[in-house]
């Protein structure tokens, strides 16, 4: 098969020369290329306005790509070595959705780390699959969960033959990659379809110096954040599928939730991305290793920080680390991850990711220079010298495996009431709790109430962590099931 030209940009042309036919709008959207809305053009600038656009014959339809978006599909699938690429507006929690709507349906079983994004279990609710969740290793000191291991996999497995389906996040937030390969494989010789949450790994398939990408690994589908690490507008993803595949079945289940007005803004986002790294990705990449690397060097020369990166490879717990991920454990110097993180946005004017009870992550990306990076450095070092304390108030960061009582959709669709979070230990969970970012759910309908959980959430909450979910908004109170 003749390789397509990655040059090209379709969605991104379509626009352009749209906008030089000065076509009069009597369509969608009201604003009438800003017209209608001069703060939005003020806010926006001309140009991004005018190309906020309905669909229409000559920009084609995502709902059912016959043209210039079909075109663009078929460069993404070829650029990141997938048998078909969908271009996702609804964020990669919509792709993370469909990946799981289009494998499973009500009653099926789908084995799965607990440690994944509310996304996923959001589609279980929605599709009334059965979670079979592998126990996960904790790293010790910093209290990550760790890497889906091969033989828990397996014995998941042998226990649960007529699982229909395996969804593995990869990379974590934190950088923990697995084995992808040899659980593919594993999968695949039982008849199981493979999942991958890529949402952190839009960069790995542009270079050699990083882990392998999930397509690489011969995955079924993986859905993939382009506004993440591969530089598009925030809301845009792919959805990445492999051969075997029915790829038009896909686009089915993808139309029953994604909008029928696709933004413009986003689709040429990704169309414009995808040709930036399927031009420059290796080159880009490859400095952002460098530069995260650095950055590691630094931090763990201060002292009492420890910026993790390969050292924590064992080939079972941890099969391998993405170096762009700069993950720091904090507490070494006494504060916890969401304190460092609220101290550099407050006092240094620095916005980093996310910080948790144990770490914080800063995300390294190809926007970034070697002059921020020596920022961040400085005030990490200035924080521990003005800041540092005992620590010795702090409770570990330590990822809590949840007990599952009720499936998520029986036990968010059951009749529930309202207690105070104290008073529900013992109690099974009818709605979500956790903290965000990341966006791992502390609690998810049908899980068993701990103290271990319950301590950890009010600790969480003294200590400054956004935490959503809930009904209540203050998290005082939350749902169980009569």
């Amino acid at each position: 098969m003749t390789p397509l030209d990655q040059n090209r940009a379709p969605i991104y042309q379509g626009l352009v020369n749209l906008r030089k036919k000065r076509i009069v709008p009597f369509d969608v959207p009201g604003h009438k290329r800003g017209r209608g809305n001069p703060e939005l053009v003020e806010l926006l600038g001309e140009k991004c306005v005018g190309i906020d656009v309905n669909s229409m014959k000559p920009l084609d339809n995502l709902g059912h790509p016959v043209s210039i978006i079909r075109e663009a599909e078929e460069l993404a699938a070829e650029a990141f070595g997938a048998a078909h690429a969908f271009l996702m507006i609804g964020g990669t929690t919509s792709s993370v959705q469909s990946m799981i709507l289009a494998t499973c349906k009500a009653g099926d079983k789908i084995i799965l780390p607990r440690n994944v994004h509310k996304s996923a279990i959001n589609a279980l609710v929605l599709c009334g699959a059965i979670p079979i969740y592998v126990e996960m290793s904790v790293q010790p000191q910093i209290g990550i969960a760790l890497a889906l291991e091969t033989d828990r996999l397996a014995a998941a497995i042998a226990e649960h033959p007529d699982a229909v389906a395996v969804l593995v996040n990869n990379p974590t937030y934190y950088g923990i990659c697995s084995d992808l390969r040899a659980l593919t494989e594993l999968a695949h010789a039982h008849g199981m379809t493979v999942l991958v949450d890529e949402a952190h790994g839009a960069h790995l398939g542009f270079t050699d110096h990083l882990p392998l990408s999930a397509m690489e690994a011969g995955a079924d589908m993986a859905a993939v954040s382009m506004h993440k690490s591969g530089g598009s507008l925030t809301q845009s993803s792919l959805l990445l599928v492999g051969e075997g595949v029915n790829a038009e079945y896909v686009r089915q289940i993808i139309n029953l939730t994604q909008s029928t007005s696709a933004s413009y803004l986003l689709l040429s986002s990704l169309d414009i991305s995808r040709r930036n790294l399927a031009l420059r990705g290796q080159a880009s990449f490859e400095r952002v290793i460098e530069m995260a690397e650095y950055a590691r060097r630094e931090i763990n020369a201060i002292g009492g920080y420890y910026a993790y990166g390969k050292e924590l490879i064992d080939g079972v717990t941890v099969h391998d680390f993405d170096v762009t991920k700069l993950s720091v454990y904090t507490q070494g110097i006494g504060l916890t991850g969401i304190e460092v993180y609220d101290l550099l946005r407050d006092e240094y004017d620095i916005q980093i990711e996310f910080g948790d009870i144990g770490n914080i992550l800063a995300y390294i990306s190809i926007g970034d220079r070697l002059q921020d990076i020596e920022r961040l450095v400085g005030a990490l070092a200035d924080i521990k010298r003005l800041y540092a304390r005992d620590g010795s108030d702090l409770i570990a960061g330590e990822y809590i495996q949840p007990q599952l009582v009720l499936s998520p959709q029986e036990a968010f669709y059951a009749k529930r009431k309202r207690l105070p979070l104290a008073s529900a230990v013992g109690q099974v969970c009818g709605e979500f709790v956790m903290c965000y970012p990341p966006g791992i759910p502390l609690l998810a309908p049908g899980e068993r109430v701990t103290q271990d959980i319950v301590d950890y959430i009010q600790f969480a909450k003294e200590r400054g962590c956004s935490l959503q979910g809930t009904e209540d908004p203050d998290v005082e109170m939350i749902n169980v099931i009569e």
